[in-house]
């Protein structure tokens, strides 16, 4: 199983778990209601969190590859302007 899947369905069950025990709570329904909120918010700033995270770790490796890619495009094109240079050097000689 993904990492991400186990996540998500972690956060779910605890979300599930948090909603079921406040609704069973005997208290007023204003009370449980504002409880209900707080518990949603503080589980979407979680998930919210949790998703940058996982977005910043897939994100990373792309970044290296496109800085080694830039690193040896650029050699490449150096090269290039050399060999061009050594060439255009032995042609006018």
């Amino acid at each position: 199983m993904k990492i991400s899947s186990i996540i998500i369905t972690g956060l779910f069950a605890g979300a599930a778990g948090a909603i079921a025990a406040t609704l069973f709570a005997p208290t007023k329904g204003s009370k449980t209601r504002s409880r209900i909120a707080k518990k949603g918010q503080k589980y979407k700033d979680s998930v919210k969190d949790n998703l940058n995270e996982f977005t910043d770790t897939i994100s990373h490796p792309f970044e290296d590859i496109e800085d080694k890619t830039i690193r040896i495009s650029q050699k490449a094109f150096d090269k290039a302007k050399k060999v061009k240079a050594e060439v255009s050097q032995k042609l006018n000689s």
